[in-house]
């Protein structure tokens, strides 16, 4: 089973599309700017809806990892035993046999399996996730399924903007998880996602010696700008500027691909923001922590 809701590519001309999503664009920013919600899960689907065969199938990475993250909040939610935000439920990227089995109050275990069976076909990464949940619980899930559909779409990225970009989201995910880990005081090696910009070897150097100062440098390399500080929520604000900065730089082509992506990851942004004030309250921590690794 594939991780988008099937429905018909449009027959928009993409130059069509492309010029209405920067008349758009600056609605999400505006929003952004008062610091006020926008129906960000309406808006990612209301540029599915408009994609047209070529553009869907050159998107189709980027729209599968944003429908796998949805999948595995939502799964994470139902796990604990509570109702997913709105936010997620209401992600029709999604389709809809997938959020009823995520949202099922069923055996975990039982759960895990149907979801396994239900997209190894498609996502060969997906294989083995029942023994994962089996060995290490719902995190060893979320760790399977987050590092295994960024391996997957960047096996299958064909432009460069796309590439670049998951790139960048596979440096985000390992900067972060060491962070994690030296916080939590971890002395096992941290599961890092191979494919990034940041060789995963040095980076596993850079946990070994835990070099704060190394690593700062490494992330504001990455991100074209200054790390404010090295706590969890300022080290992910650092990294999600930085992305947003590369993609307004290549969403200047207004006939490139990167428009696209760009307003997508606007809208992404929202979404996220909108979980991360749910998870600051003070008994979330242990939910904001991973948050901002998805």
């Amino acid at each position: 089973m594939k991780l988008l809701t099937p429905t018909r590519p449009a027959e928009l001309p993409a130059e069509a599309l492309l010029a209405r999503l920067r008349c758009r664009r600056a609605a999400i920013n505006l929003a952004a700017d008062r610091g006020t919600d926008t129906p960000a899960t309406d808006v990612i689907y209301w540029v599915y809806k408009r994609l047209n065969s070529r553009l869907r199938k050159r998107l189709t990475p980027f729209l599968d990892l944003l429908a796998m993250r949805n999948l595995v909040l939502t799964l994470r939610y139902t796990l604990a035993g509570e109702t997913p935000p709105a936010a997620l439920l209401n992600n029709s990227l999604l389709t809809r046999p997938l959020q009823h089995l995520v949202t099922t109050t069923e055996e975990t275990e039982t759960t895990i399996a149907q979801l396994e069976a239900a997209l190894a076909s498609d996502y060969p990464f997906v294989v083995g996730l029942t023994a994962t949940y089996q060995n290490q619980g719902p995190g060893g899930v979320e760790q399977q399924l987050a590092d295994g559909i960024l391996q997957h779409g960047l096996a299958r990225a064909g432009n460069d903007i796309l590439k670049v970009t998951l790139r960048y989201l596979v440096d985000m995910r390992n900067c972060l998880m060491i962070n994690k880990l030296w916080r939590w005081q971890v002395n096992q090696a941290p599961p890092l996602t191979a494919g990034g910009m940041l060789a995963t070897t040095s980076l596993q150097r850079v946990w070994a010696a835990h070099d704060s100062d190394r690593l700062a440098r490494l992330t504001t390399r990455l991100a074209g700008g200054p790390l404010v500080s090295t706590e969890a929520i300022g080290m992910e604000q650092c990294l999600l500027r930085g992305l947003t900065r590369l993609l307004r730089r290549a969403g200047r082509d207004p006939l490139g691909l990167a428009v696209v992506i760009e307003y997508l990851w606007l809208a992404q942004l929202a979404v996220h923001n909108q979980l991360l004030r749910q998870a600051l309250a003070p008994d979330r921590e242990e939910l904001l922590e991973e948050v901002l690794l998805l």
